[in-house]
């Protein structure tokens, strides 16, 4: 028994400066870049009032949303990133440049599979637009810039030290105004040609972003 016992001590006093030395070699503390793609669709409605505040119409908020999007961030150890992002979102009919601090952290330190989470915030600044409103609808949608939010879960897949691949799904958040037109009694309908009239509208958006971090 007391044999065994001083094997089994002598076998962690081998492997504690091994173990030690891994952890020690898996703490990275570097500046990193990730480069990624997404595809979100729009979700829930917009609620169009008239300038009384009565209700005027429901528009149902299906906008696809195209991302690509480039990281600059430091990590800190195995667990935390923190730096900015920017890059296109481009709607249907226009686009945005958003600038966001950029908060992501693995909740274990896992060298090959470890959840993720990610959060954005900041601003989007508008690209390009159209004027016109959509046949479909009569509205123009993301008509001015605004605040941008985006949070994160997904999976990140360690290749090497430095380079991963990181998959989430995201729920992301616009500011942004939507033109419309409410036809005033004894005056032409130009509600085909242009709005006349804005609104402050969050939209809303879920779908999925793939990025490669090196």
């Amino acid at each position: 028994m007391k044999k065994n016992i001083i094997l089994l001590i002598g076998t962690l006093l081998l492997l504690a400066p091994a173990h030690a030395q891994r952890n020690k070699g898996h703490q990275v503390s570097r500046f990193t870049f990730m480069t990624s793609i997404g595809y979100a669709n729009g979700v829930g409605s917009l609620n169009l009032k008239k300038p009384d505040g009565t209700s005027y119409k429901i528009v149902k908020n299906r906008i696809p949303d195209f991302q690509i999007h480039q990281l600059l961030a430091y990590q800190f150890d195995n667990y935390f990133t923190l730096g900015v992002e920017t890059g296109f979102d481009i709607w249907r009919n226009t686009a945005f440049i958003p600038v966001c601090l950029h908060l992501s952290t693995n909740m274990t330190s896992s060298t090959k599979l470890t959840p993720l989470a990610h959060l954005n915030a900041g601003w989007a600044f508008k690209w390009y637009g159209q004027t016109k409103p959509e046949s479909t609808d009569k509205v123009v949608h993301g008509t001015s810039w605004g605040p941008h939010g985006e949070l994160g879960l997904g999976l990140r897949v360690r290749f090497t030290e430095k380079l991963s691949l990181a998959i989430s799904g995201v729920y992301r958040m616009q500011f942004s105004k939507v033109g419309y037109s409410i036809p005033v009694e004894g005056e032409a309908d130009y509600s085909d040609l242009y709005p006349n009239r804005y609104q402050n509208a969050l939209y809303h958006f879920a779908g999925v972003r793939v990025g490669i971090a090196y």
